[in-house]
């Protein structure tokens, strides 16, 4: 019978992990189209981001950390049915999670209806701009800034007639 100290014992099986995806390499199609998508969306996510944030550099830094993280994403976000709708949650995620002070969703609204109202009311955009930065359809994006607005009204007539209901402050 053989000594089990001599007896190797069984390597363990190297856990399984799929590899990071890498950003495109410079020069194929994949590459060129995510440049183009960058160049295309940049400038609306660093307002975005800004408005959000409260700062132009920390809007700067936000946009290009979603886009980074974009990058290496790429070539299965390209594939999808909206690759900009992809790349909006991305920065929204970033924006989310630094937005620790700045400026709050629009009128305690949140996410794509806060997203609709900033997009349309403080950054200017017309609807088809907004829907492109979001990565939705006109109709729907057209759906979420109105039902924004008819939220933010409802809070607004609601806050009024307590304040009448209240009577004057003294």
């Amino acid at each position: 019978m053989p000594d089990s100290a001599h007896v190797p014992a069984p390597h363990p099986r190297p856990a399984t992990r799929r590899p990071r995806p890498q950003p495109p390499e410079r020069g194929c199609l994949t590459a060129v189209a995510y440049e183009a998508f960058c160049d295309t969306h940049r400038a609306v996510y660093i307002r975005y981001a800004a408005t959000r944030l409260g700062s132009a550099g920390a809007g700067a830094e936000a946009a290009g950390a979603a886009l980074d993280a974009l990058a290496s994403l790429w070539t299965s976000v390209l594939t999808s049915a909206a690759p900009a709708r992809i790349s909006w949650q991305l920065l929204t995620n970033v924006v989310n999670a630094r937005a620790h002070h700045g400026r709050t969703p629009e009128e305690g609204l949140s996410g794509p209806y806060a997203d609709a109202v900033i997009l349309r009311t403080s950054l200017g955009l017309s609807g088809q701009e907004a829907a492109e930065a979001m990565g939705v359809p006109l109709c729907e994006f057209d759906v979420l800034h109105r039902a924004a607005l008819r939220t933010m009204g409802v809070r607004k007539t609601m806050t009024d007639a307590c304040s009448r209901l209240r009577g004057p402050a003294g």
